[in-house]
């Protein structure tokens, strides 16, 4: 069996539509979360939440299904790595911890700003929704 971070990059290999600047880095957000959860510093609190990511991009039918919409799907997985991978250094008061399990091609604590930044040209109304569907509600 394939590991899942090799079948997206399979997934999205030459994709040039629309968010393709972010989609390519689908496959280093979903290796960022597997390995967060085995990093000795991350708190434990945050586990679940990772979990949730992780699960999140696995599952076939979430907020924007990646059968339905293709490579784009992909958008709604990667916001909720960027916004749990924040939460992570909010909470480890560091971003050393997000940094050095990091393999995208991009600097990552800058494309977790850009992600968050681009909340509604990415996820329009859908986080709330997302967020209830991993049952994660923000205070």
């Amino acid at each position: 069996m394939k590991r899942f971070d090799v079948m997206l990059e399979n997934d999205i290999s030459g994709y040039e539509g629309e968010f393709s600047d972010l989609i390519h880095q689908a496959p280093a957000f979903y290796r960022l979360m597997t390995r967060l959860l085995d990093d000795k510093d991350l708190p434990r609190s945050i586990s679940p939440r990772i979990i949730a990511a992780i699960a999140y991009f696995i599952l076939p039918e979430d907020i924007i299904p990646e059968d339905r919409f293709g490579p784009v799907g992909y958008i709604d997985d990667i916001y909720l790595c960027a916004f749990v991978a924040n939460e992570v250094m909010e909470e480890s008061g560091s971003s050393n911890i997000i940094s050095r399990n990091w393999d995208g091609t991009r600097p990552v604590i800058e494309l977790i700003r850009e992600i968050l930044d681009r909340e509604k040209e990415l996820l329009g109304n859908e986080k709330e929704r997302m967020m209830q569907y991993i049952g994660f509600n923000e205070d």
